[in-house]
């Protein structure tokens, strides 16, 4: 591919002269065409078409092990040329916003060609908004390339308190225990105080929004078919309330929730900061393993915690995460980055790179690659379950959900 179609944005901007030697020899049949490590530790493109990815926050490390791999390999090669994988962190809902209304070219991240929010949710939920603002959708069909489900987690003494996994528990029982005057002490704990529980913004968060849906089936007992109309039953609307009530703190993502967890386990008050946050099952291995956000910075050792976390799956049902990789139709969008998107998500549906899916505590999507450790029971979670599956609902269902939980939440949380 030449030069001369490769716009600025699809170069990494030379920070010193000693790397123009370097980029001059890079080409895409060495290999990457990389000649010295950016800041993600991708190195340099080269030649190369770039392949801007926004993911969801919990899968970053596993996305840059990928890219690494597929870069300079064959299954890059495109055409005479070759393309190169770059993935960043971006939080699902910021960037839902963002593609909605208007992705500035510096300030949020390059403008992605691949979008791979934490499930396809915010992918409808964006064709919705784009919608009914008279635009045209932005991304169709796409691969699910991994699968972790919504639990609640939950200190380990906590869940066997309420008897879990002999005694199934879900978001009716969490409804009892945040308006119980009682509190712990019901269970015979008192020194745990009232039931507290953390939650993430639904606007920005996968885990919030999922329990979110999570909490109006319950409330309707259904498990596919969630409406408008069920969203204004005086029983979706009271269990709501009931389960807010019980908020301490609202965060934008889990690992927010994790680290603190984490952090008051080694000063011995973990039982004392939280009862129970609604995460992604991924988020309790790493936890258990002694990795909190699930991001290991260089030099940084896992130390397994004092009081490990329980993976509570909802009684009532829950959603799989299911990790879309969006192919963006958008403007900054090329042919020859369509290419590559397309070889990079064929690259990650491979029985190698679905290994290695699994590695990181993810639900493979090839079912070629049966799940096993790090998902065990050891580890807090249970590849046996979910044993019921929640349809997500339509789109305008999933907007009147936001808008009634703005105004539901918990004021000055």
């Amino acid at each position: 591919m030449s030069t001369q179609n490769v716009g600025p944005k699809r170069r990494l901007r030379l920070t010193a002269v000693a790397l123009a030697a370097g980029l001059l020899a890079a080409s895409c049949s060495s290999g990457s065409g990389s000649s010295g490590e950016g800041a993600d530790g991708l190195g340099d493109p080269g030649d190369c078409t770039v392949v801007d990815i926004a993911v969801s926050s919990e899968k970053i490390d596993l996305m840059n092990a990928l890219a690494k791999s597929f870069n300079g390999s064959k299954s890059a090669e495109l055409g005479d040329g070759c393309a190169f994988a770059r993935p960043y962190s971006k939080a699902s809902g910021g960037a839902t916003d963002l593609l909605a209304t208007t992705w500035p070219e510096t300030g949020e991240g390059e403008r992605p060609v691949i979008w791979s929010p934490a499930a396809s949710s915010w992918g409808q939920i964006l064709n919705q908004r784009l919608a009914d603002d008279g635009k045209p959708a932005m991304v169709g069909d796409a691969v699910s390339f991994q699968l972790t489900p919504l639990v609640i987690a939950m200190p380990e003494p906590m869940a066997n308190a309420l008897g879990y996994p002999g005694k199934p528990v879900g978001w009716a029982d969490i409804a009892r225990l945040a308006t119980s005057k009682e509190g712990w002490a019901a269970y015979g704990h008192p020194e745990w105080g009232a039931f507290k529980l953390g939650k993430t913004n639904p606007n920005f968060s996968t885990s919030g929004l999922s329990a979110l849906i999570g909490q109006a089936y319950a409330a309707t007992g259904k498990t596919r078919g969630l409406s408008k109309e069920d969203l204004e039953d005086a029983k979706v609307e009271q269990l709501a309330a009931d389960v807010e009530s019980s908020v301490v703190h609202y965060g934008d993502i889990t690992m927010t929730f994790l680290n603190n967890w984490f952090r008051t386990d080694r000063e011995g008050t973990s039982l004392l900061y939280a009862s129970a946050v609604a995460v992604e099952e991924k988020s309790v291995i790493d936890y258990n393993q002694g990795n909190p956000d699930g991001v290991l910075d260089p030099g940084e050792k896992p130390r397994k915690p004092r009081v490990p976390l329980v993976a509570i799956y909802p009684k009532e049902g829950t959603l799989y995460s299911d990790s879309p990789m969006y192919v963006v139709d958008a403007p900054w969008v090329d042919e020859a980055e369509q290419q590559g998107a397309k070889k990079f998500i064929d690259f990650i549906q491979t029985t190698s790179s679905q290994k290695q899916v699994l590695e990181y505590g993810f639900r493979p999507g090839n079912p070629d690659v049966k799940v096993g450790s790090p998902i065990t029971k050891a580890n807090g979670v249970d590849p046996d379950q979910p044993s019921t599956l929640l349809q997500v609902p339509d789109p305008p269902v999933m907007l009147s959900l936001l808008k009634k939980w703005r105004e539901q939440r918990k004021g000055g949380a």
